[in-house]
């Protein structure tokens, strides 16, 4: 079967299109020809093995996990023998961050805990958009920061793949949302839901004198300062991704003793992916409460060069991509 492997780390130059062996599930898992996937986050930041710290999970010295690609939308075409919830020719959707990824390739097993039923309404491509960033929303919002109705939420990186999708899920929380969004960008938060949108190329954060309930940031270079007076006196600070590794691991290892009893929080937030989080999902976009956001559609041999892209940042929405369409 066709995959796309990485071998040392390095650029996405690193990663290669070539031929392996089909794998065959084991007892607890379901074999799933893969229709289409998507890129996402940690597509790019583990190429590189750095800091190196993520080399203890990822491999020490070359990758752990050869074949690339964390979100995969397709048929079932075989199951091992403990699979209950499955059977062949079911269409799935499943995230493979924490199963070895391996959704760049024709096939690929998983442990049937991961997947669920693709939504109805969707096609293969737009499924395959939803894994990873619409459940890392869904449970940063309803989890983590615990979204309530009336809560005054800020999002920090609202035009990507999370952002898009914490949009909607805080909406439909009831809180009212601002999006801090680049100019040409405005206009997708709007249509998402956000009540309100921040440019941050014309009003940097640190001019800003709202006060909000809950801060999500998903991106961005600010200072945790800047987040600080942003919140209101009890405010929720919730770190879902920072463009600093370090205030990522600060506010992950120290968050808890920069929180105040009574006063302002700080958390950080690592999403764990859940087959039964995609169910639910699929029952929001099947009644008509979610959408994906696709910004690109990309050839299966260009996912190499838009892993590239994706890492030098200010992309919106998704890039999905066609593994086989028949």
């Amino acid at each position: 079967m066709k995959a796309i492997i990485q071998t040392h780390y390095g650029s996405a130059e690193s990663l290669k299109i070539t031929q392996i062996d089909t794998p065959t599930p084991k007892p607890d898992e379901i074999q799933i020809k893969v229709m289409a996937t998507s890129l996402n986050a940690p597509d790019w930041r583990l190429l590189r093995g750095k800091p190196f710290m993520v080399r203890l999970s990822s491999g020490l010295f070359k990758p752990k996990h050869l074949v690339k690609g964390t979100d995969a939308a397709g048929i079932v075409t075989a199951i091992g023998g403990n699979v209950k919830t499955f059977k062949v020719g079911d269409e799935v959707y499943a995230d493979l961050a924490d199963s070895g990824f391996g959704a760049f390739a024709d096939y690929v097993c998983i442990d049937e805990k991961l997947a669920a039923l693709k939504p109805k309404t969707l096609s293969f491509l737009e499924a395959a958009s939803l894994p990873l960033t619409a459940i890392t929303a869904l449970q940063a919002v309803r989890d983590k920061a615990k979204v309530k109705a009336g809560d005054r939420v800020l999002i920090v990186g609202a035009s990507g793949g999370v952002g898009s999708y914490a949009i909607q899920h805080c909406k439909r929380y009831g809180a009212h949302v601002t999006a801090v969004v680049s100019t040409g960008r405005i206009a997708q938060a709007t249509a998402l839901g956000a009540d309100a949108t921040i440019d941050y190329t014309r009003t940097p954060l640190d001019q800003v004198s709202e006060k909000y309930d809950i801060v999500l940031t998903i991106n961005g270079f600010y200072p945790l300062e800047t987040y600080k007076k942003l919140l209101t006196s009890t405010g929720h600070l919730v770190l879902v991704s920072s463009g600093k590794m370090s205030q990522i691991l600060t506010i992950t290892a120290f968050g808890p003793l920069l929180s105040k009893k009574g006063g302002q929080t700080y958390s950080g937030f690592l999403a764990r992916p859940s087959g039964a989080d995609l169910a639910h999902l699929s029952a929001l976009i099947d009644d008509g409460h979610f959408m994906p956001v696709i910004e690109r559609e990309i050839a299966f041999e260009d996912i190499p060069k838009w892993i590239g892209e994706l890492e030098k940042g200010h992309v919106g929405g998704k890039i999905v991509a066609w593994v086989n369409q028949n």
